[in-house]
């Protein structure tokens, strides 16, 4: 493929092997650190393949893949690799597909959410498989033992019954707490019985949220890992050709549609359909079962459109207002962490700030 070659540039190739097989890999030598090795890989390395690809080239990006699934395998065996390589692959060839058919900016995304969706299903399905069903109760009952070996295990159940997390039957109450020396001293049943309340509150926040962080990890990484590519890509072509010495040949980028962040907006009749998407979602998503999860979904999704568009809006207001580069970073990304953007794509949807929208012509007169 001549738009993405196998090595693109020798320097950007390297960093980007050491980045994504260097860095799971080292952090896979140790128990201690395979954890972080094992959320670069389930967070980080789709977007970082798809990145590396546009900058270094496609043979550092499965030198990536490759060391994620050798980093899984060597943290839980067989089961981590065929999640891992499967999830990666089918992140990236979906990400080349997008490269080689070309199709419109925002239905490649779509591609990808769905794929990402797909994969991280069919993971999920898989990793229930191999514990009978009860991955969560499981995981609930590995929180407890974790909790239950704490020195300051006894504090901890207080602070969680205190604040209305635990319950403990009403002849229990009254042995709830000895303080003895400013320690918390409790008897063996009354642990006993918080310590299976807690692994009840574990398993019922995993069961309920496992689902919709998939989803919620799928529309932010489906579109990062495109609009990161082609973003820095395209300004890292940029710099090759013109840095590049007289009859040196650089390697075409691919062009595409992909409009710039100031000038995105939803169209008109799309706005109102997701509206009414983030509408529904945030009234039935704490309903509970399969509606609050398909509220929980229909919102996130929804949410994510408006906080895209809420971007576009700061954005396109700090070009004209001449803002510094930085600031065009460090504000969105401020706005992101206290949950306003989306509210912000909301009122640009409705307000049409921009002028960007045209409006909706006039019926004829019979």
């Amino acid at each position: 493929m001549k738009d993405f070659p196998l090595i693109r540039s020798g320097k950007a190739a390297l960093w980007g092997m050491v980045l994504l097989a260097g860095v799971p890999l080292a952090l896979a030598l140790t128990p201690i650190t395979g954890l972080y090795a094992l959320l670069m890989v389930a967070l980080l390395m789709p977007a970082g393949m798809c990145l590396v690809a546009a900058v270094g080239g496609i043979a550092p990006a499965l030198v990536g893949l490759i060391a994620g699934a050798v980093a899984a395998f060597r943290l839980t065996g067989v089961p981590g690799l065929i999640v891992s390589f499967g999830y990666l692959a089918a992140v990236f060839a979906a990400f080349m597909w997008f490269i080689w058919k070309k199709p419109a900016f925002f239905k490649g995304c779509g591609v990808m959410i769905a794929v990402h969706m797909v994969a991280l299903g069919c993971a999920l399905v898989y990793v229930q498989s191999l514990f009978d069903n009860q991955l969560y109760l499981q995981a609930a009952d590995s929180v407890v033992q974790y909790v239950s070996a704490l020195p300051e295990c006894d504090s901890l159940l207080v602070q969680l019954y205190s604040m209305g997390f635990l319950a403990l039957p009403q002849e229990l109450e009254n042995q709830l707490i000895v303080l003895t020396n400013g320690m918390f001293v409790m008897s063996s049943t009354v642990r006993q019985d918080m310590l299976l309340s807690l692994g009840s509150l574990a398993e019922s926040i995993l069961s309920s949220l496992m689902p919709v962080l998939l989803v919620q990890h799928s529309i932010i990484s489906g579109v990062a890992c495109l609009l990161l590519s082609l973003r820095f890509g395209k300004l890292h072509h940029d710099k090759m050709v013109f840095r590049a010495k007289e009859g040196e040949r650089v390697p075409p980028f691919p062009e595409t549609d992909m409009p710039p962040l100031s000038l995105w907006h939803l169209p008109r009749g799309m706005g109102w359909k997701v509206g009414a998407a983030w509408l529904i979602g945030s009234l039935i998503q704490n309903s509970g079962g399969a509606v609050g999860m398909a509220g929980a979904v229909l919102y996130l999704a929804a949410d994510a459109v408006f906080t895209w568009q809420g971007a576009a809006l700061l954005n396109f207001t700090q070009k004209a207002k001449g803002t510094r580069r930085p600031m065009r970073v460090v504000l969105p990304c401020l706005f992101f962490a206290l949950g306003i953007l989306g509210y912000l794509g909301i009122f640009d949807q409705i307000v049409n700030l921009r002028g960007l929208r045209k409006p909706p012509e006039p019926k004829e007169e019979l």
